[in-house]
């Protein structure tokens, strides 16, 4: 269908689905095993990092591929037949695709219209981590390098790669020539979808964008002197906003650091605003004003 007339149809019939599961469950398989497997490969040759021998020619279809895999249910000891993977929790990732040879894990979380912060995409990723790819690294002895986990997005959303993921953008469909979609009508879902985001988007969240939890300074100094990396903020005291570092100085210098609690982020890549800084530099602050204190 020529995607003008798609439009017009969409506009004057059925409207579109603006579910999550349609673009993870329907359109993403459409998209990718279109008229062979050429597409999905070049989708994989997208994550920083794959393994180049994974491709067409050398792997063929020795893939599994699941949408809406819940470990616990599928892999658990009540009721399944092959591998137990023991979890705790129901976290269930929109695709989980198993390379079998070499063995490589690809755990993709997609967004369409949930309109998630920064800050919230992360924590799930972070829940997916520890309930998905922990016991799977453990199951199947897997090293950093056999797991990927990326998260599809649009690219309105604004959502940026954290520490354990990479953003992909669905327009990547859209805007590479080396897809071939011709004749796919699910890719016309696709585009009005992306055409007319910001009509359809969910609402704001009111979540922090930055925030992940609080940390005493004491915690903080014992947690990155292990060597664990991540960031520490400095918010409001008595009703006045104290830039990251300068607070911090003052606190190490007034001796009340140990005590204070601290925001911290431990999956973005950059410092979150100027106001945060790195488990280094705390610990180096501490180091050195604490002597002149």
């Amino acid at each position: 269908m020529d995607y003008g007339y798609f439009c017009k149809v969409l506009k004057a019939e059925l409207p579109l689905n603006r579910k999550e599961r349609f673009y993870t469950g329907t359109i993403l398989p459409a998209l990718l095993f279109h008229n062979g497997l050429n597409n999905f490969y070049t989708f994989l040759q997208k994550i920083d990092g794959f393994p180049p021998e994974v491709n067409e020619a050398e792997t063929k279809d020795n893939f599994l591929f699941y949408t809406e895999y819940n470990l616990k249910q599928s892999a658990g000891k009540k009721k399944n037949v092959g591998r137990i993977i023991p979890t705790e929790t129901n976290e269930t990732p929109d695709a989980i695709i198993e390379i079998l040879k070499p063995k490589v894990f690809l755990i993709i979380e997609a967004k369409m219209f949930h309109n998630i912060s920064q800050t919230g995409l992360s924590s799930q990723i972070s829940k997916q981590r520890k309930a998905v790819i922990e016991p799977l690294k453990k199951a199947f002895n897997l090293k950093e390098n056999q797991v990927f986990h990326i998260a599809l997005v649009p690219r309105e959303s604004k959502l940026k790669s954290g520490k354990y993921y990479q953003v992909i953008n669905w327009e990547v469909f859209i805007d590479n020539g080396k897809f071939d979609l011709k004749n796919n009508c699910f890719c016309n879902y696709l585009k009005f979808a992306l055409d007319n985001y910001k009509e359809l988007v969910a609402k704001k969240s009111g979540q922090a964008e930055t925030v992940e939890g609080y940390m005493t300074g004491a915690k903080v100094y014992q947690k990155g002197s292990t060597g664990e990396s991540f960031w520490v903020g400095r918010g409001k005291k008595d009703g006045k906003v104290i830039g990251g570092k300068d607070g911090i100085i003052e606190e190490i210098k007034s001796n009340r650091w140990y005590i204070e609690k601290y925001p911290v982020n431990f999956t973005f890549l950059d410092p979150p605003t100027r106001n945060w800084i790195s488990s280094k530099e705390f610990i180096e602050l501490v180091d050195r004003y604490r002597e002149e204190a």
